[in-house]
C-alpha cells in the first residue's frame, strides 16, 4: 500500500481515519493512501525569524520618522500659512485623543513602499490646518473633489528594502551579542582533580551534591563549602567582533540614508569637536536632500503654497571674520555686498532689510 495506490477506493473516500491511538498501523496506512491534495496542511514558523522581521519594521519606521522630523527643522514655514496651523497639520495630536498628523502618513507609506490616498480636511476655525482621513476604496475617490485628495506614492521608494538587509545585520549581531552576555553571567566552577574524581560514582554524587549546593548558594546569594583548590569564575567574553559587526551594519545604513553615524546609531559626537561639526554639516546636507526629495511637493500639494529651506544660522560664526574683510574692501560697493553676502546666505530670510 502506497502514496499512489488506485485513488477510487482510497483517496479522497470521505470515511473518517481510524483512531491514531488505538491501532497506529492501521491509520499509518490510511494516511499514506490519501490524496496529498487531502492530507492536513502542516504549517511551520520560527518565532525567532518571525522577531526578527518585526525588529526591522520599527527599526525603519523609527529611522524614517527621526529623519523626516529632523528635516522640518530646516523648513521654512510660509507666511501665510503660519506656525500653528502648520504644526497642527503635520505633527501627531495626542490630546484629547490621538489623531494622526501628515508626518505620519508619510513615514508609513515609505516603510511600506505604497501608495495612499488621504482625504484632506479642514480644522474648523483654520484656514490652513488640516486632519486626514485613509481613503481605500477607489470607487469612492472617484466621486471625490480631487481637490480634497493628498496622494503619497511611495511604491518605487526602494530605500527601504536596503535598509530591511541592513537592519537584518543588525539584528543578528545584536542577538549575538545578547548571547555573549549571557555566556558572561553564567559561572565556570573548577573542582580540582575531577577527571579522577568522577572516575568513582560515590564520590561522583558527592561533586554533584556540592555543584548543587553551590548553584543553590549563588542563586539565592547565600555560602556553600568549596574545595580550597578549587575555584569560581566568570567567563570572559570577546564583544569586539559583535562592535565590528554592529559597526559595519550601520555604516551601510548611513551610506543609504546620507546620515552621520551618531544620528544612525544615537551616539551623539562632542559639539564642540571637529567630528561633531562634521556631523551637523552632513547631517543638514541629508535633510537638504531629504527635503528636495520628499517633503517640498507633498508641503506644496497640502498647502498649496512654496517651501524652502532656512538659512544655516550656524554659518554666522564662521562667516564673522568674511564679513568683516568684506565690510573693510573698498573694491565693491554696498549693493555688490550685499549681492554677495545674499549668495552666501539670504539675509532677507533672517529678516535684514537695510
Amino acid at each position: 500500500m502506497g502514496l499512489y495506490d488506485d485513488p477510487e477506493n482510497k483517496a479522497g473516500s470521505p470515511e473518517s481515519p481510524p483512531d491514531k491511538k488505538s491501532n497506529f498501523e492501521v491509520y499509518y496506512n490510511f494516511i499514506r493512501a490519501k490524496s496529498p491534495e487531502n492530507l492536513p496542511v502542516i504549517t511551520e514558523f520560527d518565532p525567532f525569524a518571525l522577531a526578527r522581521t518585526r525588529y526591522i519594521e520599527i527599526a525603519i519606521r523609527e529611522l524614517y520618522s527621526r529623519i523626516m522630523y529632523t528635516t522640518l527643522d530646516i523648513v521654512s514655514i510660509p507666511d501665510e500659512i503660519g506656525s500653528s496651523d502648520f504644526s497642527k497639520t503635520v505633527y501627531d495630536t495626542h490630546s484629547p485623543k490621538l489623531l494622526r498628523g501628515l508626518m505620519h502618513y508619510i513615514v508609513e507609506a515609505m516603510a511600506d513602499e505604497q501608495k495612499i490616498v488621504l482625504r484632506k480636511r479642514a480644522f474648523k476655525g483654520r484656514t490652513n490646518a488640516f486632519y486626514f482621513e485613509e481613503k481605500t476604496n477607489s470607487t469612492d475617490l472617484q466621486k471625490e473633489n480631487q481637490l480634497d485628495l493628498v496622494t503619497l506614492d511611495f511604491e518605487e521608494f526602494h530605500k527601504t528594502e536596503l535598509l530591511e538587509a541592513y537592519f537584518g545585520m543588525v539584528f543578528d549581531a545584536i542577538v549575538s551579542a545578547a548571547k555573549l552576555i549571557r555566556i558572561g553571567g553564567s559561572v565556570v566552577l573548577k573542582v580540582k582533580d575531577l577527571s579522577d574524581l568522577i572516575s568513582d560514582k560515590e564520590v561522583l554524587l558527592a561533586v554533584e551534591t556540592q555543584v548543587k549546593q553551590i548553584n543553590l548558594a549563588l542563586k539565592e546569594g547565600k555560602g556553600a563549602y568549596l574545595d580550597s583548590e578549587s575555584d569560581i569564575e566568570m567567563p570572559t567574553v570577546d564583544m569586539k567582533p559583535t562592535k565590528e559587526q554592529l559597526e559595519y551594519a550601520y555604516s551601510l545604513i548611513c551610506n543609504a540614508t546620507g546620515r552621520p553615524m551618531s544620528f544612525v546609531n544615537g551616539q551623539l559626537a562632542g559639539g564642540l569637536s571637529t567630528s561633531g561639526e562634521g556631523d551637523r554639516k552632513q547631517n543638514r546636507q541629508a535633510s537638504i536632500f531629504d527635503f528636495n526629495q520628499i517633503l517640498r511637493g507633498v508641503l506644496e500639494s497640502v498647502f498649496g503654497a512654496d517651501f524652502e529651506i532656512k538659512p544655516d544660522t550656524e554659518q554666522l560664526t564662521e562667516l564673522s571674520a568674511f564679513m568683516n574683510s568684506l565690510e573693510m574692501t573698498s573694491l565693491y560697493s554696498n549693493e555688490e555686498k550685499r549681492k554677495i553676502m545674499d549668495s552666501i546666505m539670504p539675509l532677507a530670510d533672517l529678516g535684514v532689510t537695510d
